[in-house]
């Protein structure tokens, strides 16, 4: 059996290296923070938790999910995958449409009703 102290060791090591990891969903050199928009999801591993990432951008699929991708300014359909971390969990997928500006950070959100969930994508408020 782990013990609780592994268990949590195990759990800060993969929330530190799935935070740390940002995709960049476009060609070419990386672009400065004031020139993409950023795009966050939800990772989450405990029980009673959801998880929400990008599994496409504009009908490009990004395998496996991604919860921090960086696009250009413009208009995108985006992919989400939602996952219930529960007995049985729950899974969903849908698109939202984004009108991205750049420096702007948006996140995920869903809305589950039953077996059923809905998905919006809002600005990120700045924590200032």
């Amino acid at each position: 059996m782990i013990s609780a102290k592994r268990a949590l060791l195990f759990f800060c090591m993969v929330s530190l290296f799935g935070c740390a990891t940002q995709y960049r969903a476009y060609d070419g050199p990386q672009l400065s923070p004031d020139k993409v928009a950023i795009i966050k999801g939800a990772e989450n591993f405990l029980p009673g938790t959801t998880t929400l990432g990008v599994v496409s951008i504009d009908g490009k699929s990004l395998s496996p999910y991604k919860t921090n991708v960086e696009i250009l300014p413009g208009r995108h359909i985006i992919g989400v995958h939602y996952y219930f971390h529960a007995a049985g969990g729950l899974t969903a997928r849908g698109d939202v449409v984004l009108d991205a500006l750049p420096g702007k950070t948006y996140e995920l959100q869903s809305k589950s009703e039953g077996k059923v969930v809905t998905f919006s994508i809002v600005e990120a408020l700045d924590k200032k």
